[in-house]
């Protein structure tokens, strides 16, 4: 028993780390502007989304629009959109008001027109370092 105590300890610590790192879901969309569109379209697109996700109940989702500077493929992506949730809870809560609502089924479609996005995926991520502020 005292050779497995030790062991029982780092397996005991192991699982309560993991168990106190909360995770979060994040999205990312790879997309092309279509035709005869640019960043402007998806500039004002997102003042009429901001408008429809304001309205819904549950509003923990955070959203960015990034550009490449830089990539080994510069051709295959205009903009990553990247979206981010405190927890699946309101991740499941958001997307189904999101969705299922008349606006936010609308305002969607507006953005399918604007842009074709072959990616997108969902990550569960977990933050390893906090900036001090300093």
């Amino acid at each position: 028993m005292k050779v497995l105590t030790p062991y029982l300890v780092v397996i005991n610590l192991a699982v309560w780390s993991q168990c106190s790192i909360a995770a979060n879901p994040v999205e990312f969309w790879g997309c092309k502007f279509n035709d005869g569109k640019d960043m402007s379209d998806l500039t004002s697109w997102t003042a009429q989304w901001n408008g429809v996700v304001d309205q819904l109940p549950d509003d923990g989702y955070t959203a960015w629009v990034m550009t490449p500077m830089f990539k080994s493929n510069m051709s295959d992506l205009d903009f990553l959109w990247v979206g981010a949730w405190p927890d699946f809870s309101m991740m499941g809560s958001g997307l189904d008001g999101f969705f299922n609502g008349k606006e936010g089924s609308a305002v969607f479609a507006k953005f399918l027109e604007i842009t074709t996005c072959e990616i997108h995926d969902l990550y569960s991520s977990t933050q390893v370092r906090e900036n001090s502020g300093d």
